[in-house]
């Protein structure tokens, strides 16, 4: 069973995951990218990925979210 005090975070979120949790338009997520204001790597594809602990680096540091675990919890209704 997981602590209460470790955070969890999903792997990989998509730039996709990113805009709809933020409340922006994916074109917004990717200038976040390019500016290097939110690491994420690219795919062989072109897709971008952005691992979830960035991503939840990303939230506290702007005031998003401190607690991504929470957030998805709250988001699923659990």
């Amino acid at each position: 069973m997981e602590k209460e005090s470790e955070e969890w975070y999903p792997e990989y979120v998509t730039t996709g995951t990113v805009a709809k949790y933020c409340g922006v338009s994916k074109a917004t997520v990717l200038r976040w990218i390019e500016k290097r204001h939110l690491s994420a790597f690219r795919l062989p594809e072109g897709h971008y990925r952005i691992s979830g602990r960035d991503f939840a680096e990303f939230l506290t540091k702007h005031g998003v979210a401190t607690n991504y675990r929470e957030s998805e919890k709250r988001r699923q209704g659990v």
